[in-house]
């Protein structure tokens, strides 16, 4: 095998000198490829034949007299290797895909013709020409010279990233090992996570033990819905033997847990592979992931700001390729926020969909890079446990499937009584909004009249008057190891904290409720759409000091605020489903989601609305669009 591919190889550089200059084009590289009057060579035929390697497909053998040529930048490459100014960077080139470089060749533009003397294709050496055919082939075009350095990390780099129900079925026909994926997994995970800090404790041993049975049951025919699909944990759910710290330096030294949550039970009875323990907020009371015991998590798209929280390890995780799916816990858009920041599908279920804790403002859920994907996980995490007072009867089945949503009558609310909202949100608002018209849906932009003053005081207060409180009053005895966005919980809300705080978040939820309802789910529409950040751009440290207190809107700093996310209402109003899908990329690469918010426990209808929306929706993890993890330094 390997002499056949150097004897390719060889080949594919006797193409390029065989070609007479005469039958030789050249075509100027655009200005992100290079800077000067440069030209990009090699055989059109050659490029044909190695993206028809793939498909089993032909090469005529008159498509090997076409060819794009570059002989100046062979040369230069060799010759001037250390002049920056005049080469072409492997990083700029691998910025270009396959779909870029057709359209380099493809493209209809008058072609300036350029031919070498022969005096000049006579001087280089058949050493050098190769080397340097070797070296600009590697960087401007992976699927040509050295292309199986170039696409064995390429197909790792897909593997990681490959959806839950592609391996399940890749699983069953024998394509692809548990134990492969969760390898892969795990070597990026070493590779990466110093830089994305998203990981508490790592169970790469139990794992590999978990994927080598799901390895077995697929080979004997008895795969359970979940087998050998890598979970990344929250530091919230008890697993049994594993220290749950709550991101607090008041729990560094936490117990092992001694049993299993009901999360963790379905997925253990399902076949999921847990392999790791994704970072919180301290006491999960942060819409973004930072703490004294373990660090700032950095968002994989944009290092700079945050990927969400509480639930934030798990996101970046995903985002990152560390795990095919994560738990998430939602108490105020805990499950929502990150998957919003690092373009995922992210479901708060309506309480009592899963079992969770007694507390009505919390739900646990799925997040997942597609919508499939999570669909998968909640058919497995739903439904009653005998541990839990809070689960629902019957188990509710998500079809994988859905009917188009043409039809369906929406209502878009902007959220603007919370806050003011960045131009990118806006504009990703616009979008959806052309795309439900464009799936056939009637909607209807109104102001719901929710409002972050006031309110949002009020919520807070009646979640943390429920058992969740307790935190603020182990964090009140020793406020030196807490981070200050946790004293401020404590030095406002102590002593405010009880029966009337409950009260008044109970008659605040009664007014939004008959709200809701008049307006929209008895007025006869269906669903609910709403922007889930007001901006996006919330730095990863955020609230770590005082002088950290404040995001970006529209590139400017907004200081001592929690007025940018629009999620806390959903808690406080706990029986209607919601989930979090992406809508695009914006600019600084972040990633753009909206809430689509179903009648209560009316879970199937977002999830119709979601497919059709997935379908307008360019997919993100796909391609090219992936965060750049390389370019992510260590903090």
């Amino acid at each position: 095998m390997l002499l056949c591919l150097i004897l390719y190889d060889a080949i594919c550089c006797w193409l390029v000198m065989s070609v007479s200059p005469s039958q030789r084009v050249a075509v100027p590289c655009t200005d992100d490829l290079m800077t000067g009057p440069s030209l990009v060579a090699v055989p059109v035929s050659i490029f044909k034949f190695h993206r028809q390697l793939g498909r089993f497909a032909e090469v005529q053998a008159t498509e090997l007299t076409r060819t794009i040529t570059c002989y100046q930048l062979l040369r230069r490459l060799d010759a001037g290797r250390n002049s920056k100014s005049k080469m072409l960077t492997t990083r700029q080139i691998t910025n270009h895909d396959e779909g870029q470089t057709n359209m380099l060749l493809d493209h209809e533009m008058t072609l300036s013709r350029e031919r070498p003397s022969q005096d000049e294709t006579q001087n280089a050496s058949r050493r050098t020409f190769l080397k340097a055919a070797a070296t600009v082939s590697a960087a401007c075009f992976p699927n040509l010279v050295d292309h199986r350095r170039v696409r064995a990390e390429s197909s790792q780099d897909e593997l990681a990233y490959i959806d839950a129900s592609e391996a399940i079925r890749r699983f069953k026909a024998g394509e692809l090992s548990p134990v492969d994926l969760l390898k892969t997994q795990i070597a990026r995970i070493k590779k990466y996570n110093p830089q994305i800090n998203c990981i508490t404790h790592r169970h790469f041993e139990q794992a590999l033990k978990a994927a080598e049975l799901s390895e077995k049951r697929y080979r004997e025919g008895i795969p359970r819905p979940l087998e050998g699909i890598p979970v990344a944990i929250k530091d919230e759910n008890e697993v049994e033997g594993w220290q749950v710290t709550m991101g607090s330096l008041l729990l560094k030294d936490a117990e092992p847990s001694e049993e299993d949550a009901p999360i963790i039970d379905f997925l253990k009875k399902s076949g999921a592979v847990l392999h790791i323990q994704t970072t919180v907020p301290e006491f999960y009371l942060g819409p973004h992931t930072a703490t004294r015991l373990w660090g700032v998590t950095q968002n994989p798209w944009n290092p700079e700001f945050t990927p969400g929280g509480s639930s934030g390890g798990s996101g970046a995780a995903l985002a990152a390729g560390f795990a095919t799916l994560a738990t998430g816990s939602d108490m105020g858009g805990s499950i929502r926020i990150p998957s919003a920041q690092c373009g995922l599908y992210g479901f708060k279920p309506p309480f009592q969909r899963v079992a969770t804790s007694e507390t009505s403002y919390e739900s646990l859920g799925p997040m997942a890079r597609n919508l499939t994907d999570m669909l998968l996980m909640q058919n497995v995490i739903s439904g009653p446990h005998p541990h839990a007072h809070s689960s629902l009867r019957p188990k509710l089945d998500y079809p994988l499937e859905y009917a188009p949503p043409s039809g369906m009558r929406v209502v878009v609310d902007h959220a603007r009584g919370i806050g003011p909202s960045d131009s990118e949100v806006d504009q990703s608002m616009q979008v959806t909004i052309s795309r439900l018209k464009a799936l056939g849906c009637e909607v209807v932009v109104k102001d719901l009249q929710f409002k972050y003053q006031g309110d949002f005081p009020i919520w807070a207060k009646g979640l943390l008057s429920t058992s969740l409180g307790m935190m603020i009053q182990a964090a009140a005895e020793r406020p030196d190891d807490i981070t200050p966005y946790v004293r401020e919980f404590v030095n406002k809300f102590q002593g405010e904290l009880g029966p009337r705080q409950i009260g008044e978040a109970e008659q605040l939820q009664s007014q939004y409720q008959r709200r809701i309802q008049d307006e929209v789910f008895t007025a006869g529409f269906d669903a609910i759409v709403m922007p889930t950040m007001l901006t996006p751009f919330v730095p990863a440290d955020w609230y770590t000091t005082q002088e950290k207190h404040f995001v970006y809107l529209n590139g400017k700093k907004q200081k001592n605020t929690w007025a940018f996310m629009a999620t806390w209402i959903w808690n406080m109003l706990g029986r209607y489903p919601v989930m979090n899908m992406p809508v695009q990329v914006g600019k600084e690469n972040m990633p753009l989601g909206i809430q689509i918010i179903g009648n209560t426990f009316d879970d199937l209808t977002c999830m119709r609305l979601a497919a059709g929306l997935e379908k307008l929706t360019p997919p993100l993890f796909a391609g090219n669009l992936k965060p750049a993890l390389d370019d992510i330094k260590v903090r």
